[in-house]
């Protein structure tokens, strides 16, 4: 029994390697698959507006309802441009490869977020201090 139970369906296979097919396609997916994207990008929209508008406090024109909208134009216009070069970025970071050569067997984005993430716990620990130079 494996650690990850997926079915069949979810993984193919292309050029001897397993990719992971996007859970909500438009073609031939079910209905509520579209719904859930939608969901996704106004949640995450609506998240990005209040934490501009609410936590940080800045003066957005429209107040919270215009930060949405401007949000919201923003992740589409992205997410249509450059949805596959990220999703092959991400891809490269987790199993760096040129060609069919293996780089390295290091998950890249693991360590930049590890490394990451030290040295801002470490900067929080030194109260954000300034640097005397």
């Amino acid at each position: 029994m494996s650690l990850l139970n997926l079915p069949d369906s979810f993984l193919h296979g292309q050029g001897g390697q397993l990719f992971l097919m996007p859970l909500a396609s438009f073609s031939g997916s079910p209905w509520w698959t579209t719904i859930l994207d939608v969901l996704f990008v106004v949640g995450i929209s609506g998240g990005l507006s209040w934490y501009y508008y609410y936590y940080k406090r800045k003066d957005l024109l429209g107040g919270f309802w215009g930060a949405l909208i401007v949000a919201l134009l923003g992740s589409l216009i992205i997410l249509s441009l450059l949805q596959d070069f990220i999703r092959s970025v991400v891809l490269w970071l987790v199993s760096p490869k040129f060609g069919i050569y293996q780089i390295s067997n290091v998950n890249l984005l693991a360590v930049l977020l590890g490394g990451l993430l030290a040295l801002y716990i470490m900067n929080r620990i030194n109260h954000n201090k300034e640097r005397r130079d």
